[in-house]
């Protein structure tokens, strides 16, 4: 675990608090024999691998594989199993095994850079508990800690950072690690993954991302599947495109609505179902509709389109990836198309912004609903 006092400081957790030579002469050690696991939860935590295949955190780390790889198995399980208890999303799970794996290479280690030690190499200076506490066997202590809220130690974990839903993966580990090497956080995403799928882990798993905190930040909700239990970084799989510029000539309704609806859309509307069909494949699409609960929408005008996505997509990975693939498609041709506006996965993008910003229901609608907050299709709106 490292701190504002540690960016002096050139070696991450793992490495020998010694010496250049005496790190070499580790390697030299692990050149002449293999070294000796200990049970996952068992021993007396020592390290289960004394040199590593380089600095945690580097890209290009080759996959670990055997007893070492089943230990990291076996530490991802309870560190999920401890987020389950608690009521966490799956996000919180994943940014947990990246941070394990940047730390310690997602072993208990008794020792560290400073004082640091355990999964996450957190400091007993630093107030996150005692030695024999972060180090305890199975670490639950550790594990807790680093999840945070109202009953962990002094230093904010994850719950207690205000949006860390919202944030990419690797800021979101750096704001509770606060390491002097915060970009390596997100070069573990992969392995993450893979790890968590070895061990059964359902990362898409919805929950109260502040679960265990007193209060909620600002703006917040508990419940599970708000925008704010999402997953998107800036917008997840989301690509914000760029702000288009251009006059777009308002149209009347003169063509009939191809969706099948009776309706009638101007014909840049019509002319985007289209072209969506034709790069997008099949799809379920309904355009014009009075909407009598909203007069002022664009559909009743014929200048929106609804595209769904056959399922609530915060519990649904290919509704996700669907939808991403929809919204993205629409973004980037937006400047060809005339596309006004897009909402997805309680999120907006707008053709004058040109970047994904959350979704509030502008006074319409629930954006904590399916669909009113867009989870289950993607609104497409035209100038």
């Amino acid at each position: 675990m490292f701190d504002e006092r540690d960016l002096g400081r050139g070696l991450m957790s793992v490495a020998s608090r010694g010496t250049l030579a005496k790190g070499a002469a580790a390697l030299a050690i692990l050149g002449l024999s293999s070294l000796l696991m200990l049970a996952p939860f068992g021993g007396a935590n020592k390290s289960q691998a004394a040199c590593l295949p380089g600095i945690p955190g580097q890209p290009g780390l080759p996959f670990q594989s055997g007893e070492l790889r089943q230990t990291q198995i076996e530490f991802a399980k309870l560190i999920d199993q401890v987020a389950v208890a608690r009521g966490l999303p799956g996000r919180a799970t994943l940014i947990a095994l990246m941070t394990g794996l940047v730390e310690s290479n997602l072993q208990n280690l008794d020792y560290g850079d400073a004082d640091s030690v355990g999964l996450f190499q957190q400091r007993p200076d630093a107030g996150w508990g005692s030695k024999e506490q972060i180090t305890a066997t199975p670490p639950i202590y550790a594990i807790e800690a680093f999840f945070g809220g109202k009953d962990a130690p002094d230093p904010p974990g994850l719950v207690d950072i205000n949006g860390w839903p919202s944030m990419a993966l690797g800021d979101a580990a750096q704001r509770v690690q606060v390491s002097a090497f915060p970009d390596r956080y997100a070069t573990r995403e992969r392995e993450a993954r893979q790890i968590a799928s070895a061990a059964g882990i359902d990362l898409e798993r919805r929950g109260n991302p502040y679960a265990g905190r007193d209060g909620l930040p600002p703006g917040a909700s508990g419940g599970d599947g708000t925008p704010d239990d999402d997953n998107c970084d800036s917008g997840g799989g989301l690509e914000s495109g760029q702000p288009v510029d251009g006059v777009w000539p308002e149209q009347a309704q003169s063509v009939t609505d191809p969706t099948g609806t009776g309706g009638l859309l101007t014909p840049r509307t019509a002319a985007w179902v289209g072209e969506a069909r034709k790069n997008l494949g099949t799809l379920s699409m309904s355009c014009w509709d009075a909407h009598v609960w909203n007069p002022t929408s664009d559909h009743p005008r014929g200048k929106a389109c609804d595209v769904m996505v056959g399922a609530d997509a915060r519990r649904s990975a290919p509704a996700r990836a669907r939808g991403d693939e929809i919204a993205n498609w629409t973004v980037k041709t937006a400047g060809q198309t005339g596309v006004h506006y897009v909402i997805w996965y309680g999120k907006i993008w707008s053709a004058r912004r040109g970047t994904w910003i959350p979704y509030n229901g502008g006074g319409v609608y629930s954006p904590t609903d399916a669909t009113g907050g867009h989870f289950d299709h993607v609104h497409v709106s035209m100038w």
